[in-house]
């Protein structure tokens, strides 16, 4: 949960309209999950790599994100060598070197998808991204579709993460001078269980009534009434809009 927190900065990106950031986030994911050659996916990775050394430092952070999802990518991969028909390896009749290809090429997908949300999760308040994600959905609206009360729930989860890594973080602490054995160790997490989550219970209760009540609500956001597109967010729009767009050609 840790690398999804928002690190505050004042790069461009963090500078960035949060609605702008958000429709080319969605623009990237529909040209990462069409491609059908790895080129589009290492033009994506290196617009990645710019965009991650010049804003928040988080090159240093792919290698742990590599790590979390390492099951997922492995599993992903085996699945995909051992069931897809086409050619084999090594002479074999059960291992597919088109499922090879195919396997890396959607393990590239899923990776970078999950690092591009974490470079908009990096360099977006909470608050914004809540913000930007309501104002972009206001026509629905129009449809009865419950906007502003999605948005207030959005934003109730992404200030819940921090507290429960803070909770399991006390928790922790609590208990280290304890006995280290596997059995010992599972029977001390059993019995705090309940207290952690009557904690959680109550700090997100807390939590709920100052949204509700507009204490953080759209905090940190410059202009709250404004959504129009300033001119630097237009043009930015116009340029991510064209370079999506000869990605797509790629």
């Amino acid at each position: 949960m840790t690398e999804g927190a928002y690190r505050p900065g004042n790069s461009f990106l963090h500078r960035v309209d949060p609605r702008v950031k958000l429709l080319l986030l969605f623009g990237l994911i529909a040209c990462l999950f069409s491609a059908s050659n790895p080129q589009r996916l290492f033009l994506i990775s290196c617009l990645w790599f710019a965009a991650a050394a010049t804003t928040i430092k988080g090159l240093h952070d792919v290698w742990r994100i590599v790590k979390m999802l390492r099951w997922l990518l492995l599993f992903t991969l085996i699945l995909h060598l051992f069931f897809t028909p086409g050619r084999t390896l090594f002479g074999t009749s059960w291992l597919s070197y088109d499922g090879l290809l195919l396997g890396l090429m959607i393990n590239g997908q899923l990776l970078l998808a999950v690092l591009l949300s974490l470079l908009l999760a990096w360099t977006t308040r909470p608050e914004a991204m809540a913000f930007g994600l309501t104002t972009l959905l206001a026509p629905l609206q129009k449809l009865r579709v419950p906007v502003k009360e999605t948005g207030g729930m959005l934003l109730l989860v992404l200030h819940f993460f921090p507290l429960i890594q803070n909770e399991v973080a006390i928790l922790k602490s609590e208990r280290k001078g304890e006995s280290a054995g596997v059995i010992s160790g599972f029977k001390g997490w059993f019995h705090n269980i309940e207290p952690l989550l009557n904690r959680l219970f109550d700090c997100a209760d807390q939590l709920a009534t100052d949204i509700v009540s507009g204490a953080e609500m759209l905090e940190g956001v410059e202009d709250r009434g404004n959504t129009v597109f300033d001119g630097l967010a237009l043009t930015i729009s116009i340029l991510g809009s064209l370079a999506v767009f000869l990605l797509w050609q790629v």
